[in-house]
């Protein structure tokens, strides 16, 4: 609530009228109607004296906010963009602007609109050039800011937004020094980075990174749907866990995986049903995968990714850990009395390639 709203409503709470109010603190009557109506504000020194009248802080009487939530920025972005439609882009930009004067600190705020006015000056029409030209300065200036800011949320958005933008404009090298400074783990740092070597034409770099970003997103989906169908499993909703099953194997073949990968999700739920003998065939089936040299090369999606002898060495180190655990996981040892296991797993446990 804004102050005049406060001093009305805590009055009226307290049963107080506005000539009661006045005496109380010195002023006249009209002052006080003038301050409810928003038409004039109290004197600062009146100010602790008003709030221990109506019983309120300070904070709280001049409708102070540190910042704002981020439902409350989602509330204020749809006002911006109703504001666009139904007036114009300026009155957006004026409303943007006046609620980032009001809270001058919040990056979110800002990173936020920036994003919004952005999309706003694309698709609606409206303004000249001149004030289309200001309004990108400012949206890019909004950008720019946020680049510095403490929030690291904040921050890393803004930075891979402002490394597009360099990257568009053939700042090369300034888009290098954003990239470095996004954390690894930021989900399309590669593929901004393939962006940057593709303009600085180092094609088969630009390949490199791409691929590598398309097999370890693949393997992630893996990764995923191996844990979906172990909640489907422990809620005992045996038709998801198929469905999540035969989803991952026909998206490891599709992407192009070994059958290590592709297999790993059947083999799981062939174990978690005690199917001894369907285990056992996927088993090894994805043991003899382990032996047999890979050459990613050779793949389509794959073609500037390592070749197979280096590829072959990694898959074959995890023959003997994958052996080890079978031994040991409880939910394994029904295997021991499938027959034809132990034998497989002497085999394998005996091979040097």
């Amino acid at each position: 609530m804004k102050i005049h709203d406060v001093i009305r409503t805590r009055r009226q709470t307290m049963g107080l009228t506005q000539e009661g109010l006045a005496d109380r603190l010195g002023v006249s009557a009209p002052a006080v109607n003038k301050w409810e109506k928003g038409l004039n504000y109290p004197d600062i020194t009146l100010l602790p004296s008003l709030a221990r009248t109506l019983g309120v802080d300070l904070n709280t009487l001049l409708s102070f906010q540190e910042d704002l939530t981020q439902e409350e920025i989602g509330l204020f972005l749809n006002r911006v963009y109703e504001t666009a439609q139904g007036e114009a882009p300026a009155a957006a930009f004026d409303l943007a602007r006046s609620k980032l004067r009001e809270f001058p600190n919040s990056d979110l705020l800002a990173f936020s609109l920036a994003g919004l006015l952005e999309g706003i000056l694309t698709l609606l029409p409206g303004g000249t050039e001149g004030e289309r030209q200001t309004w990108q300065e400012e949206i890019d200036a909004l950008y720019e800011r946020c680049v510095s800011s403490a929030d690291a949320r904040v921050c890393e958005a803004a930075t891979y937004t402002v490394a597009s933008k360099c990257i568009s404009r053939g700042e090369l090298d300034r888009a290098q020094t954003l990239l470095d400074r996004l954390s690894d783990t930021h989900m399309d740092k590669r593929t901004l980075t393939a962006s940057l070597r593709r303009k600085e034409g180092k094609i088969e770099e630009a390949w490199t990174i791409l691929e590598r970003d398309l097999f370890d997103r693949a393997h992630a989906i893996q990764t995923t749907l191996l844990h979906m169908i172990e909640l489907a499993i422990e809620e005992g909703d045996k038709e998801a866990a198929h469905h999540f099953s035969d989803t991952a194997e026909a998206e490891g073949r599709v992407m192009g995986l070994t059958d290590y990968a592709v297999l790993s999700a059947p083999l799981q739920l062939a174990m978690a049903e005690r199917n001894g003998p369907r285990a056992l065939e996927l088993l090894e089936r994805l043991l003899h995968s382990l032996t047999v040299p890979w050459d990613l090369s050779e793949s389509s999606l794959y073609r500037h990714l390592p070749t197979k002898n280096e590829t072959g060495e990694a898959q074959s180190m995890l023959l003997k850990p994958l052996l080890d655990q079978l031994d040991l996981d409880p939910e394994a040892q029904f295997l021991k009395g499938v027959p034809g296991y132990q034998e497989l797993v002497e085999q394998y446990q005996t091979w040097k390639g």
